[in-house]
Parts: C-alpha cells; sequence; structure tokens
C-alpha cells in the first residue's frame, strides 16, 4: 500500500517543482531584534550598556557590520535599571546615551560607538532589573543581573612577597563569591628597563600575564575555599617569551599585582558556548538572558593585591634561569 502512495505523491511533487521559481530567496522579513550587552561591576565608577540591533539585507554582511546605520538605532530609547534588595524596590537607575571614541577596529564599526552609561554606584549582592524601551515600536527589552559580592583573598596578602621557583609552585587562596561561579587571576608584572650609557633613560613597562584561568567553584552559595598553584617555571617561561633579547639595555623586576576577576553563571555559560570549538561539530547553540531580544546582560567583580615586591630568590634567579638569562635583568 505504501508503495502506490509514494507512486502517486512522486508525479505531483515533480509537477510542484517544475513549476517553482528557480531564485532562491535566502534573506527573510526583516524582524526587529534587540542586541543587549551589560557587565555590571561595583568596583567600576561608570557602568555601560550597549543597545544595537541585528541587521539583515542583500549583499555583504561584512560591508553591513562595517556601516554604524546598520547596527544602531537612529531614535532614542529609554533605558533604566530596577534596583532590588530580592524582591524589595529601592530606587530607579536612569541611563543616559554617550559616544564612545575608541573602539577597538575589527569586522563591526569603529572607532566611535554610542552606548548608554551610569555613574550610579551600585551595591554587591542586590540585583538590577534592565529595562528598555522602543519609543517608536513601544517595545520592552529587559534583562536581569544579580551583582556578585566581596569575597576574601587569603594568598598572597599584602605582607608576603612575589615567589616564583623553577621545580615549584607558588600558593593562590580564596573564598568563592556569591553569585560568583568562574575565575581567574592575572598577574600585572613591572620591571624597569634603561639603556646602557644613556643617563634617565629608565622607563617603567609592564606586562599582563594570565596564570590561573577557568577555575570554577561547586556553586553560587559562596563560601567555598579555593586553593591553586602556579607552576615556577611557568613565570619564567612566560617572561622569556614576551620580552625580547636586546644587549642594548638592562632591565630589573619592579612589583606585580594579583588580580582575580570572578564572573557570573550566565557570563561563564555565554564563554562556554561562544568559545571556538575543538572538535568538528562547528554549530553551537546560541545563549542569552534577555527577555524579547538576545544577548547578555550579567556581572562581574575584580579584586587584586596590588604592589607586591618580588622575593630576593626571584630576583636572583631571573638572571640565571635559561628562559631569561639573556634578558639584561
Amino acid at each position: 500500500m505504501k508503495k502506490y502512495y509514494f507512486l502517486l505523491i512522486f508525479p505531483v511533487a515533480l509537477l510542484l517543482l517544475a513549476s517553482c521559481k528557480k531564485n532562491l530567496v535566502v534573506n527573510a522579513d526583516w524582524k526587529d531584534v534587540t542586541v543587549v550587552y551589560g557587565l555590571l561591576d561595583q568596583t567600576e565608577p561608570v557602568h555601560y550598556v550597549k543597545i544595537t540591533k541585528a541587521f539583515l539585507g542583500p549583499g555583504d554582511a561584512l560591508s553591513f557590520a562595517k556601516d554604524q546605520d546598520s547596527s544602531e538605532y537612529q531614535h532614542s530609547l529609554q533605558v533604566t535599571m530596577e534596583e532590588l534588595n530580592g524582591s524589595t524596590f529601592i530606587r530607579t537607575i536612569t541611563l543616559h546615551d554617550t559616544l564612545i571614541q575608541n573602539k577597538d577596529s575589527g569586522i563591526f564599526y569603529c572607532p566611535n560607538q554610542n552606548v548608554y552609561c551610569t555613574n550610579a554606584r551600585l551595591a554587591s549582592d542586590l540585583t538590577y532589573h534592565l529595562v528598555i524601551k522602543d519609543t517608536v515600536t513601544h517595545k520592552v527589552i529587559e534583562g536581569i543581573a544579580t551583582l556578585v559580592s566581596d569575597f576574601d583573598i587569603e594568598r598572597p596578602s599584602i605582607f608576603t612577597r612575589a615567589t616564583f621557583q623553577s621545580g615549584k609552585s607558588s600558593e593562590v587562596k580564596w573564598i568563592s563569591a556569591k553569585s560568583g561561579k568562574r575565575y581567574q587571576v592575572n598577574l600585572r608584572i613591572r620591571y624597569a628597563e634603561a639603556t646602557i650609557g644613556v643617563p634617565n633613560s629608565t622607563v617603567i613597562k609592564s606586562l599582563d600575564w594570565l596564570a590561573l584561568t577557568d577555575i570554577r567553584s561547586l556553586n553560587e552559595k559562596g563560601g567555598q575555599t579555593m586553593d591553586y598553584f602556579i607552576n615556577g617555571d611557568a613565570f619564567y617561561i612566560f617572561m622569556g617569551s614576551h620580552i625580547p633579547v636586546d644587549p642594548t639595555v638592562t632591565r630589573a623586576l619592579r612589583d606585580c599585582d594579583y588580580i582575580f576577576t570572578v564572573g557570573s553563571e550566565d557570563l561563564s555559560i555565554y564563554m562556554d558556548v561562544t568559545a571556538p570549538s575543538m572538535t568538528i561539530i562547528q554549530e553551537k547553540p546560541a545563549f542569552t538572558d534577555i527577555i524579547n531580544g538576545i544577548g547578555l546582560f550579567t556581572a562581574r567583580v575584580v579584586k587584586s593585591v596590588d604592589t607586591l615586591r618580588f622575593s630576593t630568590f626571584t630576583l636572583d634567579e631571573i638572571k640565571t634561569n635559561q628562559y631569561t638569562k639573556d634578558l639584561g635583568f
């Protein structure tokens, strides 16, 4: 019975295909899709939210991306944040549009971009409800972010010296933050460089070393002890690969900052989804926490232990280590 059914349908399908137009329409009808990106951090003096729209049109998409009018709304938007303590309303914060003039070059338009911002002081543990109202279409786009709380750093402390030794590791220890999920530790290393034989030629230079990355707490409740170690050899390998050999200069280590960055669970998921695929499966699911739009509105917090002097051992080893002995330290 199924065979006869197929034979009946097949000629009809051929007739339908023969009557179809040969023009393939790739682009569907345009739809207003709002794209929102905001990353709140209570340690920052100014908070930015970027609001654009998806674009569609015939031709090269990369050309559209270079056109500022393709991505930005040409009419005003009403942008506010409602500050909440649990379900208790505290206040409304209004964001104003402003022009940023130092956007790096890339696929999209630069160097100018319009963003919305506020210099209101934000508080950890509170929740911020983003509300965007389109004054023309009356569409409302929303996002919700709970700020990452403060946390304690146990090692290193301001009373210790930064020590890196070949064959050994230095400990980094902290207590996880409430509403925090993903952690990384960056070392900002400063050193002096002077041209030999030239008076007053000393300049201070710095390098940023991502020493610990992709560390995750068990949950977002906070209070978990996070105890990790930085390989001493990795420090000298990093210095040797990022500072060029130059026999005309002399160098000296100065100090370093341990910079801890903590991201929310939404930020962690977004980073996982947008990371390059390491398998043959290149297509990834989209992730958004924006209501009636797409994008990301979430939180992170940055905390650091600053200006740690290097230990005498480290100052001595950088002169003789196989990776740094020719750098003039």
